[in-house]
């Protein structure tokens, strides 16, 4: 039985990445951010706030930042969330000058791998544009991105809408595309913006949360037969 052309799933031409917890390790830098944070918001101001959870800091990751200090600091008046941000930031920035974060381990491999097949890679974050950065320099990645787009810096409030940004700069079809994360928001935002996706098993997910993934992997060094094998 011939194949029917219109039963072939496209190539994939694009890779987007998330960055935390996808390409990036940010348990340390984000559970040591937010407790300096908030020890120096209550010596700023004399208050007994006191450390979130790491569970509730970790369900925080993921989200854009105004979304991270609602959801994780709910108690913490809303005043003070323009300014427990901005110091987290500045401790995630230090955190990692230190050498506490790290890249997940066969990254850096698997953008060469990806890389050398032809195929654009971007990164697609909820983050802000200073932290994103930070990382894609500080640890000598930015080189492998066609184009790396953040909420802080376009506004955006829902991933969706920064692939749909980052295939119009790259002026690549959808349906040649794929978006790789570790959450189901990430699920959700490529299905919405009409690409493929693959889930990362070593972020932040937690059971069946990447369940609607085209693909799931367990290790950095599978992505590259990944991306393959969807096209």
């Amino acid at each position: 039985m011939s194949e029917n052309p219109e039963d072939r799933l496209a190539a994939i031409d694009l890779v987007i990445l998330d960055l935390d917890g996808t390409l990036y390790s940010s348990t340390a830098t984000t559970l040591g951010a937010v407790e300096r944070a908030v020890n120096d918001l209550n010596d700023r101001h004399g208050l007994g706030f006191a450390r979130p959870t790491d569970e509730l800091i970790l369900a925080g990751v993921g989200l854009t930042r105004r979304e991270f200090a609602a959801k994780v600091f709910p108690e913490l008046p809303a005043r003070y969330h323009e300014e427990i941000d901005e110091l987290v930031w500045h401790w995630e920035r230090e955190l990692v000058r230190n050498g506490r974060g790290s890249l997940f381990p066969g990254a850096v491999d698997a953008l060469e791998s990806l890389s050398s097949d032809g195929r654009l890679l971007a990164v697609a974050t909820n983050a802000g544009r200073g932290y994103m950065n930070h990382i894609l320099d500080y640890f000598d990645i930015r080189r492998y991105f066609a184009e790396a787009r953040c909420a802080g810096q376009e506004g955006t409030r829902d991933k969706a809408d920064l692939i749909a940004l980052i295939l119009d700069g790259l002026a690549v079809a959808p349906d040649r595309s794929v978006m790789v994360g570790d959450r189901q928001s990430d699920i959700d935002a490529a299905r919405r913006a009409g690409t493929r996706a693959i889930g990362c098993t070593w972020g932040f997910a937690s059971g069946t949360e990447l369940a609607q993934a085209d693909r799931l992997i367990d290790r950095f060094g599978e992505l590259p037969d990944a991306v393959r094998a969807l096209g």
